[in-house]
C-alpha cells in the first residue's frame, strides 16, 4: 500500500523515487499509474520525496512533473505540481551547446533543488532501455544523485502487493462490470441459432471466434473498461492455457470454451476472471472435469490463509489432481496436459504481480499479507484427447482484507452448459 512507501523508503536507504512517465496512458507503466491513477497524463515524471523526521505518508511529498498541455488532467491527480515549462527547457539546451541529454539532466538537477531531494534515488516506470540508461548514466557522471538501481522487489512493487480499501474497492467494480461483459457475452451466444452443431449469423454464416471477441470489445468499451485482447478459445485451443483463440474457429456446441477476461477498470486497476462453457451440452469426461476443477477450486479458498506459505495451497491442489489420476507439472514440469499451471497469482495495476501460487522453490517464499489481491484458478487441458481437445479453467477473485479474512470479489455463477 502507498501508505507502506516511508517505511520501504527507509528500509532501503533511499532518500527520494522518481517514476518515469511515458506515452502509453498508463496501460504499460504501472508504477507511474499508481500514483496518477484515471488522469490523463501521458509524459512526465512522478517525484517521491521521503521525509526524513518521519516515517508518516504525506501527500505534500509527491510531486508530478507535467506539461502545461496536460494541467488540468495534472490536477486531478492531487500531487503537488511542477510545470516543466516553468524550468524553460529551450533556453537550458541552449546553454548545453544543444546537447539535449545534457539538458534534461540540468533541468532534473534544478528541479531535485527546488524540492530539496539529494542523496539515494531510486528510478522505476517505464523508457526505452537506451534513453534511462543513457539518463541514469549522465545524472551519476554529472552528480545530480546516486541512482539507486533495485534489481527485485523494489519499494513500489513491495508497496504494491498489498492493497487499501479504496485500491479494493475499485477491483471490486472492475470485476463487477467484467461480470457484466460475461454475462452479455453469454446472452449473446444464446442469441444465434444453431444448424448441423454450429452456431450461425443472421446470413447463414458460422459464428466465429473472432466475431464473439469483437462483440467482447465493444461491450468492454462501452462500460468504461479498456482491454487489449482476452482468451476465447474453443475445442483443442481451450486445452491451452494461454491460447487467445484461433479467429477463424467456429462457435460450435458440445466443445469447451475457455473465457478469460482481465481487462482495466476504474483507476487502472485489472479484473481478472476465467469461466468455461459448454454450448448445449457438456461431454461425460468434460462435465467429470469441470466437477473435479470446482473441488479443486473450494479446496483452494477454504484453506486461504496469512501463515502458510503461499506454494502450499498449489501443493494441496497437486495432491488432489494427482490422487484422481491427472498428471501435474509437480511430476513433470514440462508436462503439456492435466494441471500444468500455478494455483494463481496477485494482481492490481497489471494482470500478474506479486504473490504467486506455485510449485514450491519455483519462487521466494510468500505468505498472503492483509491487503493481498489474488486469483484461484484451477484448470484440466487435454489438447489431444482423442476424443476432441479440450480444457477447463475456473478463476475467481479475492481480497485479503485489513483483518486477514478473504473476501470473494467474483460473483458470477460458475455454470458449465450454457442453455441454447
Amino acid at each position: 500500500m502507498k501508505s507502506d512507501l516511508p517505511r520501504l523508503m527507509k528500509e532501503r536507504n533511499l532518500d527520494a523515487l522518481v517514476i518515469f512517465g511515458p506515452d502509453g496512458f498508463g496501460l504499460a507503466n504501472a508504477p507511474f499509474t499508481y500514483f496518477i491513477g484515471d488522469a490523463h497524463v501521458t509524459t512526465g515524471l512522478v517525484i517521491v520525496k521521503r521525509d526524513q523526521t518521519s516515517d508518516s505518508p504525506a501527500k505534500s511529498d509527491i510531486y508530478l512533473v507535467h506539461s502545461p498541455m496536460e494541467r488540468e488532467e495534472a490536477a486531478k491527480t492531487g500531487l503537488q505540481l511542477i510545470n516543466k515549462a516553468s524550468y524553460q527547457l529551450p533556453e537550458i539546451i541552449r546553454q548545453k551547446s544543444g546537447d539535449r541529454l545534457a539538458a534534461e539532466v540540468e533541468l532534473l538537477r534544478r528541479v531535485f533543488n527546488d524540492i530539496g531531494v539529494r542523496g539515494r534515488v531510486g528510478f522505476y516506470g517505464a523508457d526505452h532501455v537506451n534513453t534511462a540508461f543513457n539518463f541514469l548514466n549522465a545524472l551519476i557522471r554529472e552528480g545530480v544523485c546516486d541512482v539507486v538501481a533495485e534489481a527485485e522487489n523494489d519499494a513500489i512493487s513491495a508497496a504494491r502487493v498489498t492493497k487499501d480499501a479504496y485500491e479494493a474497492d475499485l477491483i471490486r467494480q472492475t470485476c463487477r462490470l467484467t461480470e457484466a461483459v460475461i454475462g452479455a457475452t453469454r446472452d449473446f451466444l444464446r442469441a444465434h441459432r444453431v444448424v448441423h452443431e454450429t452456431l450461425v449469423t443472421d446470413d447463414g454464416s458460422p459464428l466465429t471466434v473472432a466475431d464473439v471477441k469483437r462483440f467482447i470489445r465493444g461491450q468492454a468499451i462501452a462500460l468504461g473498461l479498456d482491454m487489449h485482447d482476452c482468451i476465447f478459445a474453443i475445442g483443442r485451443d481451450a486445452g491451452i492455457p494461454h491460447s487467445s483463440g484461433t479467429p477463424g474457429d467456429p462457435i460450435m456446441v458440445g466443445k469447451t470454451i475457455v473465457f478469460d477476461i482481465f481487462p482495466r477498470g476504474p483507476g487502472g486497476y485489472h479484473a481478472d476472471i476465467t469461466r468455461t462453457w459448454c454450448l448445449g451440452y457438456a461431454p461425460d469426461h468434460v462435465q467429470q472435469a469441470h466437477e473435479l476443477v470446482m473441488q479443486a477450486h473450494a479446496l483452494a479458498e477454504s484453506t486461504f490463509n496469512t501463515s502458510d506459505f503461499t506454494y502450499t495451497f498449489n501443493e494441496a491442489v497437486c495432491d488432489f489432481f494427482e490422487g484422481h489420476g491427472h498428471p501435474t507439472n509437480r511430476q513433470d514440469y514440462a508436462t503439456t496436459r492435466g494441471y500444468m499451471h500455478g494455483l494463481g497469482h496477485g494482481f492490481g495495476l497489471s494482470v500478474h504481480e506479486p504473490p504467486g501460487m506455485s510449485l514450491k522453490g519455483l519462487r521466494p517464499d510468500e505468505t498472503f499479507q492483509p491487503g493481498t489481491i489474488v486469483c484461484n484458478e484451477p484448470g484440466l487441458y487435454y489438447p489431444d484427447d482423442p476424443r476432441g481437445g479440450w480444457g477447463v479453467r475456473v478463476e475467481d477473485d479475492y481480497w485479503c482484507n485489513l483483518e486477514g479474512q478473504f473476501e470473494r470479489l467474483t460473483s458470477f455463477d460458475r455454470d458449465l452448459v450454457v442453455p441454447m
